[in-house]
């Protein structure tokens, strides 16, 4: 593959690197350069960050193409954005060739304290290492230049001017001409880091006044530390968590933008104050910012802020003309527009002749990866079915592989996914400390023969089998899909997270009902919104749908779905709701059983309406059902909530399984179902199957369901997963023993 431009970086970043990479790589797009994005994982960030979003938008609406590390790459100039990211060495070789390659140091190298913040000899060697070329280093501002050594490291030579930030004025329109509002709005933004806040509560106070009657102050990027640097907050700080959308509309609600930060950190440009001029928001600065943005901001100590502020409150027409200042100044010093230029002025790289061919080049089949999808799960099907609606959503070029201890494993094959069977201890009556040896090495030698680019794990239990397989490939990225509502005794499975890469945790809708353990550990994880198999609009129609389960018309129907009995013995439940739902005389009962259930002895019907059923996922046909009957697991759930379909929730109460109590109570108290526990309410039963059955009540269930908001999860973990399997490691070192 020939490319005119290769960009290289940590693609996670949430801040001004990312931001500032994805302006270049639109600005090369529109100049028709062919470009690549290769992403790399880095040591700076240890928590599971997803791709930027303005990252993901541009590869997806093909700007640029995906890198896949073996992908044999061709550039005229790679562009490596952020020294973090080259700390170590890639754990693997790559295909790319250059003839020049640029490190772009977004931070300087020594804060404001004298703290060295990266080894640049060990980065350059890393970069000679992988690219095989002199690295020209890029400086974003002054700030940065002037923190490098005199002598730099051999094989490096620094860019004779800086590589300044960009921006789309487009994407940034100007504040509405007018004066300051009453009370005057101060606002700011920043990824939420207490460095980027002043250090001392009577500095923050001064620069972002409490007194309410003349200020309001609008904070995006804030959290909790903000109360660990300066106790109780003031009663005018609204506070906003951190967004990468809808940062221009938060700044021209706003008349001052006050940007102040911590006096050991050193910003090394301030993409954030470029954003803000770009709107043309009168802007407050400490001292130090004058050499990046000269008059084009207002500089001052702490202390003077509130009288600056005061002086452009009284003088309309100076407020005006700061405004026009901002907004001009990054039109001309900081436009998207210059980049062409500045590739051609410094690497004599001028704009393809062909534009139009550029941009219809066919892009590269990216090489074949195997996910390797494991799970326990000899209990339920939840775990397995989840990993199903990720791996269904994997784009092409990435291939799933199935291997679970769940006896559902047959669901996968007819997916038409290979899988393998892991035999769980219980099964076979085997000591655990034997049977992990056996899986661990079952799943090395899985991992060796499929060499998969991602291994995930869904479970709540991580055996020390998993563990011991994947320290044996410290190269493979690893997932562990982990769901909330644990007990407390599974409380030691916490600190398995450290065997893997990254942990990501499903969406729970009665999130509020849930202090288990890992509510105390969700900053750690990527939290993702609920997943789903099948999502409700995918579902058959209702005519369909009955057509196919030959419902008779005029019959009610009622699913009954309360798990295999494997741990919590639902027969008592099960002849309790048949006989009150068969008692009228319009009503068909639906038992849909498990392909896993523990008793595989054929019951026989206790009468023409009772149907005694196998459906897999049984949720497609659920807009047959007017109610259900079912234990609230994971799937059901959610399905049956977003699906909208009246539900009376039997939860199972085992000590082994999560907590469908809380969930169950979470539905019933928003009016979302009914709660019905198998030892407190099993002699009240016909009470509850005449709540459920009354229409007013399924209506009222129904339109609460309908109403609540939702996206897949499992679309969030498919990208995830995509984005990990072509990324380069730096970030642990493999010269050292591993």
């Amino acid at each position: 593959m020939r490319l005119d431009i290769l960009f290289v970086a940590d693609v996670r970043f949430e801040g001004g690197t990312s931001t500032a990479l994805a302006v270049e790589i639109r600005a090369a797009a529109r100049a028709g350069f062919k470009t690549g994005l290769l992403a790399v994982k880095g040591p700076l960030l240890r928590n599971p960050y997803p791709m930027h979003p303005d990252l993901r938008a541009l590869i997806d609406g093909g700007a640029t193409e995906r890198i896949d590390p073996d992908t044999k790459v061709d550039a005229d100039l790679v562009l490596v954005h952020h020294p973090a990211i080259m700390s170590n060495r890639f754990t693997r070789r790559t295909g790319i060739r250059t003839e020049r390659m640029v490190m772009v140091l977004h931070h300087p190298m020594v804060d404001r304290r004298g703290k060295l913040q990266y080894d640049l000899a060990r980065i350059v060697s890393n970069c000679r290492w992988a690219f095989g070329v002199k690295v020209w280093l890029a400086t974003v501002s002054a700030v940065v230049r002037d923190a490098l050594p005199r002598h730099l490291p051999a094989g490096a030579e620094l860019l004779p001017e800086n590589w300044t930030n960009l921006i789309d004025l487009d994407d940034w329109p100007r504040r509405p001409d007018g004066p300051p509002h009453n009370p005057v709005i101060i606002g700011r933004h920043a990824r939420p880091d207490k460095l980027k806040w002043p250090s001392r509560a009577a500095d923050a106070l001064r620069i972002y006044p409490a007194d309410a009657a003349r200020y309001s102050i609008r904070i995006l990027g804030g959290g909790p530390f903000l109360r660990e640097l300066y106790g109780p907050l003031p009663a005018n700080w609204e506070i906003l968590p951190f967004a990468w959308t809808g940062i221009a509309g938060f700044l021209q609600g706003l008349d001052f933008y006050v940007y102040y930060h911590s006096d050991s950190w050193s910003e090394a440009f301030g993409r954030t104050i470029l954003e803000a001029l770009a709107v043309g928001l009168v802007t407050i600065l400490p001292a130090h910012f004058q050499p990046l943005f000269g008059d084009a901001a207002v500089y001052a100590a702490p202390r003077d802020v509130e009288g600056v502020i005061g002086k452009f409150i009284t003088d309309a027409d100076a407020y005006a003309r700061q405004s026009a200042l901002a907004r001009e100044f990054v039109a001309r010093y900081h436009s998207a527009e210059l980049f062409p230029q500045r590739l051609e002025r410094l690497f004599n790289i001028s704009k393809p002749r062909d534009a139009a061919a550029v941009r219809a080049s066919t892009i590269q089949p990216l090489p074949i990866r195997q996910v390797l999808f494991a799970s326990s799960n000899g209990i339920g099907m939840g775990h397995l079915a989840q990993q199903l609606a990720v791996a269904q959503r994997l784009p092409r070029g990435l291939k799933p592989v199935f291997a679970t201890m769940s006896y559902a494993m047959k669901i996968a094959a007819e997916e038409g996914y290979h899988a393998h069977f892991l035999t769980h201890h219980r099964g076979i009556d085997a000591a655990p400390v034997d049977w992990n040896d056996v899986l661990a090495e079952e799943l090395f030698d899985l991992i060796s023969h499929l060499r998969p680019a991602v291994f995930a794990y869904d479970a709540t239990a991580v055996f020390d089998g998993v563990v011991a397989a994947l320290a044996m490939d410290p190269n493979l990225f690893s997932i562990w899909v982990r769901r909330p509502m644990w007990r407390e005794s599974h409380r030691p499975f916490l600190e398995m997270a450290d065997a893997f890469d990254a942990v990501i945790e499903p969406g729970e809708l009665a999130d509020e009902f849930d202090h288990g353990p890992t509510s105390e550990v969700r900053d750690k994880v990527l939290l993702v919104p609920p997943v789903l198999l099948l999502e409700p609009n995918q579902r058959l129609d209702r005519a369909a749908a009955r057509n196919f389960l030959e419902i008779p018309d005029g019959m009610t129907v009622v699913a009954l779905q309360l798990g295999s009995g494997s741990n919590f013995d639902m027969r008592g439940v099960r002849n309790g709701v048949l006989k009150a739902v068969l008692d009228r005389p319009d009503t068909l009962v639906l038992d849909i059983r498990s392909p896993i259930r523990a008793d595989f002895e054929s019951d026989e019907p206790v009468g023409p309406r009772h149907r005694i059923v196998e459906l897999f996922p049984s949720f497609n046909y659920s807009r047959a059902f007017d109610a259900a009957v079912v234990a609230p697991g994971y799937n059901t759930f959610h399905e049956n909530i977003l699906g909208a379909v009246p539900t009376l929730f039997v939860p199972n109460e085992s000590d082994e399984m999560d907590l469908q109590l809380n969930r169950a109570r979470w539905a019933e108290l928003g009016g979302f179902g009914l709660l019905m526990r198998r030892d407190h309410d099993l002699p009240h039963v016909d009470r509850f199957i005449e709540q459920l059955l009354d229409p007013t009540e399924r209506e009222g269930m129904a339109a609460r369901c309908e109403a609540v908001p939702w996206t897949n999860g499992a679309d969030v973990i498919a990208n995830y997963i995509e984005d990990h399997a072509r990324m380069v490691r730096t970030d642990w070192d493999i010269t050292k023993d591993s």
